[in-house]
């Protein structure tokens, strides 16, 4: 909650685009600064003193910037992929040529915590920061502005004296990171500051203490005479008792001041102020303000093996990663936006050894939760694996062997399956079928989106490369540089192609060939595993690529060259012709991912499970299964049932269905049907 009412704070820094209403209030905060209750705990005192004003605070801050400043930072594009060295990464990791990119970051978490913001300025080039320097929060002031839509006027700068250096520097001059602090949208408060009771306390324990054991341990007290005495008697057993209270060679001698002296102590003693434990009491309360565990201050007192493995989740799930969260928060709001291609930078967690250690147990419920149906993806988001997204992830089936999520299998299935050993026979009835069907459709349902995510990002750099080709060009011109345009695309959809098409083959290969082996062939003999690197499986990838590629790019040739031929015809001009380029690119992007995705998942989907019947050496027939439902082809609708040998081609001359390389895109593009095997 407070992120977000700190982003919409935040966000009232930028640029106006807009006066502001007149009857719009800025937020007032009256801070009184410098007038701590116990110690004139000032911004400067807790930024320069603060780190060494206690060995508890000293221990909690270090902890905290150990923890969290060596997680390295990335940088993620607007699909959640980690573009790697991109300028923001390089720059906060060599920030400038005094600082590590780790010194940067413990001296922006220790200022967090001592005082509650931090100031880093950036050196701007090109518009884009290449420097990241450190400043220090006591000698910065932000100065609010009346202007309720700019927020501030900019910030006024001192010297360490506390002369003005400068009255006001532009606010795009500093980056303030700041904790929350309800009394003072301006400026935030520091964990050393909610402290500061309590610290002084153990300070002054710690005096008192130590007073103490100078005077050997004795408290304060009085020496009676039960005689006058004289100035000089007097001034004789003063002597006597300052050589004995202060000298600590004389200390625990006895002493001997005259005969009717009489001791009477004035305050309690060490025991009695019960010094110990109350010193523990401090430990847990700078503890709960640095919102640490105790154990990290030095208490030992419920040490155990499995407290200190929660001790290490804890610094993290509670202190850092929050930490971290709110110094993210302020780089994409503050930063981010200067490179201006839609970038997220976030933080990296996978090193971190702490939130390892019950990963495995994390990857055991994981799996429990994918056999019920549940793809990767939610379970990474509800058990923080840490996971990149990759293609599948999103995938919600349950294994071939089983009926999908909803779907009860039909008791003569049952009955069929165990009467024949688990072999699929030649005589399925309609249930059966369908059931097979369901099993196939569904699991290439869920490829479908993820293929298409991956195309549509090809489709629009495509568009962007002709839209630039073509621009300023005469008419005449026009066609050949689109032509070229789309040519040089090719790459592009060969990669992404290639890695959809290899993950849903061997996805769908790899669960046909654990449901082909039947009951009663022998149980000896390792698992057979899936092989995508046999020769007839590379010939087939690189010929089906090659051929898909050339008619993804033939179709939008051939789709441009129109536009542009139309235009040419009507009279149009350059301008003209280039604006209708654009909603032909925008119509079309969705709709021709999908038709490609849909088509590329079928082939793939198909030969992965023929692979994997080969591989099985189990098969000995094959049934054309045509999909069940009001869209099939009326020509695979007359396939239904067909049956052939495995290295025999169906009556269409396709060897499964959505093989590609009939060359007739009528039997293949969008195809649902589905094969079945005779083991």
């Amino acid at each position: 909650m407070f992120d977000k009412a700190r982003e919409r704070v935040a966000n009232r820094i930028l640029p106006v685009k807009a006066a502001a209403p007149k009857n719009m209030y800025n937020v007032f905060s009256q801070r009184t600064p410098n007038v701590p209750v116990y110690t004139d705990l000032t911004i400067r005192k807790a930024t320069r003193e603060g780190y060494k004003l206690s060995l508890y605070v000293y221990r909690a801050v270090r902890t905290i910037v150990q923890s969290a400043s060596g997680i390295p930072w990335i940088v993620l594009d607007k699909d959640g992929e980690e573009i790697p060295n991109h300028p923001f990464t390089e720059a906060w990791a060599n920030p400038n040529p005094f600082f590590s990119g780790q010194d940067n970051m413990e001296y922006l978490i220790a200022h967090l915590k001592l005082v509650g913001n931090a100031m880093i300025q950036p050196i701007m080039v090109g518009g884009q920061p290449k420097e990241f320097w450190v400043c220090m929060p006591d000698l910065i002031h932000p100065v609010p502005s009346k202007d309720p839509a700019k927020w501030i006027d900019g910030y006024q700068v001192t010297e360490a004296d506390g002369a003005v250096r400068q009255q006001l520097a532009p606010p795009e001059t500093f980056i303030h990171f700041m904790q929350f602090n309800p009394g003072d949208p301006y400026w935030g408060i520091g964990d050393l500051q909610a402290a500061a009771r309590t610290v002084d306390t153990d300070n002054e324990m710690q005096d008192t203490q130590k007073v103490s054991m100078q005077n050997r341990g004795t408290p304060d007290g009085v020496f009676v005479s039960d005689v006058a005495m004289t100035t000089e008697q007097w001034e004789e057993a003063q002597r006597q008792v300052k050589e004995k209270y202060t000298n600590k060679k004389s200390r625990r001698e006895p002493w001997i001041l005259g005969a009717g002296y009489k001791w009477y102590q004035m305050s309690l003693t060490p025991v009695e102020m019960d010094y110990i434990e109350s010193r523990l009491r401090n430990l847990d309360d700078i503890a709960t303000a640095f919102g640490l565990d105790p154990w990290w201050l030095g208490d030992r007192r419920a040490s155990t093996y499995n407290n200190l493995i929660e001790a290490k989740k804890a610094l993290y799930e509670l202190v850092a990663i929050p930490l971290l969260d709110d110094i993210k928060a302020t780089l994409n709001l503050k930063l981010a936006p200067l490179y201006g291609d839609g970038i997220t930078i976030t933080y990296d967690l996978s090193g971190v050894t702490a939130l390892r250690e019950d990963f495995g147990q994390k990857v055991t419920q994981a799996k429990t939760l994918f056999d019920m149906g549940v793809p990767i993806s939610q379970s990474n988001d509800v058990l923080k694996l840490g996971l990149q997204e990759f293609p599948g992830w999103e995938n919600s089936y349950l294994p071939f062997s089983l009926a999908p999520v909803g779907y009860s299998v039909p008791a003569s299935m049952e009955e069929t399956e165990k009467s024949t050993h688990g072999c699929k026979m030649l005589n399925m009835s309609d249930e059966q079928k369908a059931a097979h069907w369901r099993r196939v459709d569904t699991r290439r349902s869920a490829w479908w989106p993820i293929a298409e995510k991956k195309l549509k990002p090809v489709y629009a750099s495509m568009a962007a490369d002709v839209n630039k080709a073509v621009a300023g060009k005469e008419p005449s011109q026009m066609a050949s540089s689109a032509v070229k345009a789309i040519e040089d695309s090719k790459p592009k959809f060969e990669k992404v192609l290639t890695a959809v098409v290899t993950a849903v083959a061997e996805d769908f290969g790899k669960e046909t060939l654990d449901t082909l082996k039947p009951k009663s062939a022998p149980k000896t003999g390792e698992r057979k595993v899936l092989s995508m690197d046999t020769p007839a499986m590379q010939q087939w990838m690189t010929s089906h690529i090659a051929t898909s590629v050339k008619s993804i790019l033939e179709t939008e040739i051939v789709g441009v060259k129109g536009i542009i031929e139309k235009g040419i015809a009507d009279g149009l001009g350059s301008r003209d012709i280039y604006s209708l380029l654009t909603p032909y690119f925008d119509e079309g992007e969705k709709w021709k991912a999908m038709r490609v995705a849909r088509t590329e998942v079928g082939a793939a989907a198909g030969e992965g499970q023929r692979e994997a019947a080969a591989q099985s050496g189990y098969v000995t027939k094959k049934q054309f299964i045509a999909t069940m439902d009001d869209r099939v082809r009326d020509s695979h609708a007359n396939m239904n049932n067909e049956i052939r040998r495995f290295d025999e081609v169906y009556s269409n001359g396709q060897m499964y269905p959505g093989d590609t390389s009939t060359g007739n895109p009528a039997d293949f593009i969008n195809c649902r049907c589905a094969e079945g095997y005779i083991v």
